[in-house]
């Protein structure tokens, strides 16, 4: 497997079980680990499509329920980024796109897309403050704004949303430091949200630069290199630490007992 398979199978293993929970992941998970291991073809994509169902009623299901527009937008993202790997797997170039871009399209709308913004919604639930919320506009917006510009070749788009998902991500990680450097949670999710804080300022800068290198003469690190930098420290840095505090965060509330329990 390659680097981007592995991001590809953490993504669908731990991203996307973390920010929202269901058990059915695992069998997408092993689906998914069939599928990369396979040569390209329908038998390879037919293994993701446990991924497409999960995500399908995921969608279902926050469509009926209406309760809250960044999770419906989450599962959406985690559809779209079956969606890629299936065509990445069955080896189909639309837009002119080719790979590893087409895989790496499943990787952002998974890392990016489901997981950055189930980190943003974490943080307008514990702040609601005017930050917070921008930071789920920004990066809920940012993922089609850039796919936009993949398909059409346009700069505006593609270099706009780096722009605008750099901008929420980046306050995403300021309301990380600020909840690391309060006392309300135990130091390990502290610990996390600081990890998860300082790792998505200097890999988005990456980003932006090679978004901007696409269509300018600017310097930017090869595609092969930004995963290995950016691709590293925004997965396992930013996202998964991040995702993993909230969790750890959410145990821990429901652990604490009741006072109804406790004068029981």
């Amino acid at each position: 497997m390659t680097l981007i398979d592995v991001f590809v199978v953490m993504g669908v293993g731990i991203v996307l079980p973390l920010a929202l929970p269901t058990r059915w992941w695992a069998v997408a998970t092993v689906g998914v680990v069939i599928a990369l291991l396979r040569p390209e073809g329908w038998s390879a994509a037919l293994f993701v499509i446990p991924w497409v169902v999960v995500a399908s009623v995921l969608l279902g299901q926050r469509l009926l329920e209406l309760s809250d527009v960044a999770e419906l937008v989450m599962a959406g993202f985690a559809l779209v980024a079956a969606a890629a790997l299936v065509q990445s797997r069955l080896g189909v170039r639309l837009f002119g796109i080719r790979e590893p871009i087409v895989e790496l399209t499943a990787v952002h709308f998974t890392y990016a897309g489901v997981g950055g913004l189930g980190l943003a919604r974490a943080n307008l639930q514990r702040f609601s403050s005017a930050a917070a919320r921008l930071a789920v506009v920004l990066t809920a917006a940012a993922p089609p704004v850039v796919a936009t510009g993949f398909v059409t070749g346009l700069a505006i788009p593609q270099v706009g949303g780096a722009g605008l998902l750099t901008a929420g991500v980046w306050l995403t990680g300021i309301l990380h430091l600020r909840a690391a450097w309060g006392h309300g949670d135990a130091s390990a999710v502290r610990v996390l949200l600081a990890i998860s804080g300082v790792s998505v300022w200097f890999p988005m800068v990456l980003a932006i630069a090679w978004a901007a290198a696409q269509h300018w003469d600017v310097p930017a690190l090869s595609v092969a290199d930004m995963v290995r930098t950016h691709g590293v420290a925004n997965a396992f840095g930013f996202t998964i630490c991040g995702l993993v505090a909230g969790w750890l965060g959410s145990r821990a509330v429901t652990s604490v007992p009741t006072a109804e329990a406790v004068t029981r």
